[in-house]
């Protein structure tokens, strides 16, 4: 059953009125709301754990060819001084 089967007519007509009435909000209120939605909120610990973050490494040919031979030459004289 709905609501309005259950309610007298004469109760339905008075909601209908303030319903329909336009109540502006006291401005403190208005105030102190705008404020809140316009100072931006720290995440929390969590939340800023969770955030998805990049890491971007730049390397020219040269570099890369230089760091792939500066890694062979490591591993050598690993590999000489393990014998």
């Amino acid at each position: 059953m709905s609501e309005t089967a259950e309610t007298p007519p004469a109760v339905l007509g008075d909601m209908r009125e303030l319903s329909s009435a336009l109540i502006d909000p006291p401005p403190a209120l208005v105030a102190r709301v705008m404020t809140q939605l316009a100072e931006p909120r720290f995440p929390s610990l969590w939340q800023w754990l969770r955030q998805p973050f990049s890491i971007e490494i730049r390397l020219s040919p040269l570099a890369l060819v230089g760091l792939a031979l500066g890694l062979a030459v490591a591993f050598v004289l690993i590999g000489v001084t393990l014998k």
